[in-house]
């Protein structure tokens, strides 16, 4: 039947699996976030990007892992409104409203 999703171990056309394996893998979504998180790493400079990795951007908010505790006080307390004038400056050649980051999130990263 039409519409049905193939079994397990079952061939389905090349096109429907790639579809699927984009949409279940997130990488178009991580495509469009892209700009965000290329401007948060250009905004806060190389050796804070590799200490405040952005995880995620949706509906205008940012979502960063930070490594320890007391740069996540510093981010919250202090940097979080610089940073993100800072970002959306970056930003500005995309027009899209999308682009635009109308909340940093800090959170912990957490250990394996």
């Amino acid at each position: 039947m039409e519409g049905d999703e193939p079994k397990r171990g079952e061939l389905m056309p090349l096109g429907d699996a790639l579809a699927e394996f984009l949409r279940d893998s997130k990488l178009l979504q991580r495509k469009k976030q892209q700009p965000a998180y290329d401007a948060w790493d250009e905004a806060v400079g190389p050796e804070l990007a590799r200490q405040a990795r952005a995880v995620s951007f949706r509906r205008g908010e940012l979502i960063v892992e930070v490594d320890s505790t007391s740069l996540l006080s510093e981010l919250r307390g202090f940097a979080a409104e610089d940073l993100r004038t800072r970002t959306n400056a970056l930003l500005t050649g995309d027009e899209s409203s999308n682009s635009r980051i109308r909340k940093l999130t800090f959170k912990l990263k957490r250990r394996s």
